[in-house]
């Protein structure tokens, strides 16, 4: 069949899920440093606003 690729249903499942694990890290790390920088962040936009105000 043209344009498909054979699958290897062996560790095809245990790929999927170490893929998940690493994306709900990824995810974890994002937030805490959201969290972490939120004063920041916050204290840019505040100067922002003041600048264009």
């Amino acid at each position: 069949m043209e344009g498909t690729t054979p699958v290897d249903n062996g560790d095809d499942q245990e790929e999927q899920e170490e893929a998940a694990e690493r994306r709900q890290e990824r995810r974890r790390r994002i937030g805490q440093l959201l969290i972490d920088w939120s004063p920041v962040l916050a204290g840019v936009a505040n100067l922002v606003v003041q600048y264009l105000s």
